[in-house]
């Protein structure tokens, strides 16, 4: 999937700067497999696909894509610039996975070009707010909502490129999974799924039993929120190893912020999880998936920096504060 992105893609942001991720996940949203790429784009993807479960409940359907970039109603994404389609995947007539195509678009609306807005009063300023919409209904473009957005962005045509490739991606990934299901049948790849994500889990549990119980403290602050300048930003964390389980919570970090530099949980779970991975052995690091994170768990409370309320800014999370929630736990 990502090598087809990077070869399709028309945008120096996609095919060069690789700022990409996709992945197949089950249809309850556990996390089957992801490339090397960026983990606050991925690593919260199953939040996402719960949250798709619940919005369009029985209105999945063979041929669906589903376009969000929303951080808040459904999305859990990183920031507006990454625009991500889900596809439901079904054999013989029975959803069984979600592919996730996701790429930082070369804009995205909004006050200037790019999508980066240091001084933009609230989301909506930021740019196009897509939340969770089926562009395509049963292998259908809906040419009216595919206006709509494309009306709302600079660059209309190479945006159009690239999300194209993004679509046929996704595609291509349905393509080769049904071959696999028609090739094994379902229970014996379903199988294999989870006898890999129970493998996995054994040796992230082994990993962390290794590290002596105890609560561990990090914190790591960005120069300023880009709109209050001057005034540092601290994510806390306190990280308790108990047995064979982790948890990390950001409980005392600061209140969100006027400023862009607020996360919402799901790119914050994210970072902090992939902190807790590159810590093992380098031996695990083409294997993770569900079973990684089983250990571990995330507690980041509403209303400040790593998991702002809408409609609070995050244009820059990526960068600020996901870097801090990365430096802090490591």
């Amino acid at each position: 999937m990502r090598t087809m992105l990077t070869r399709t893609s028309q945008s120096y942001l996609i095919s060069a700067l690789k700022d990409l991720s996709v992945g197949v996940w089950l249809a309850d949203g556990s996390t089957v497999a992801v490339p090397e790429g960026l983990p606050s784009q991925f690593l919260g993807t199953s939040f996402s696909i719960r949250d798709l479960q619940e919005m369009f409940k029985d209105d999945l359907h063979p041929g669906d894509v589903i376009l969000t970039n929303d951080p808040y109603h459904g999305g859990n994404n990183n920031h507006l610039p990454d625009w991500g389609y889900f596809r439901p995947i079904f054999y013989e007539g029975e959803l069984l996975f979600f592919t996730l195509v996701r790429g930082h678009m070369m804009d995205t609306g909004g006050s200037f070009p790019g999508g980066y807005f240091a001084n933009a009063y609230d989301i909506i300023a930021e740019g196009l707010c897509i939340p969770p919409l089926k562009v395509i209904k049963r292998g259908v473009v809906d040419q009216d909502l595919k206006k709509l957005i494309f009306n709302n962005v600079r660059w209309p045509v190479e945006l159009t490129i690239d999300t194209d490739a993004m679509i046929a991606t996704g595609k291509f990934a349905e393509n080769r999974i049904v071959e696999l299901l028609r090739r094994y049948g379902k229970d014996t790849v379903l199988g294999a799924i989870h006898e890999m994500f129970d493998r996995t889990e054994r040796a992230v549990r082994s990993e962390i039993a290794a590290i002596p119980d105890g609560t561990y403290t990090g914190e790591s602050s960005t120069d300023d929120d880009g709109t209050i300048l001057d005034e540092p930003v601290t994510v806390r964390v306190d990280v308790t190893i108990k047995g064979d389980e982790i948890t990390l919570d950001f409980s005392r970090s600061d209140a969100q912020r006027p400023g862009f530099v607020n996360s919402v949980y799901a790119p914050t779970y994210a970072r902090a999880t992939c902190a807790v991975i590159i810590n093992m052995d380098p031996a695990l690091a083409d294997f993770h998936n569900q079973g990684s994170v089983r250990p571990i768990t995330v507690i980041a409370p509403p209303g400040n920096v790593t998991n702002c309320n809408y409609p609070a800014t995050v244009g820059a999370c990526p960068v600020n504060c996901g870097t801090q929630v990365l430096e802090a736990v490591i």
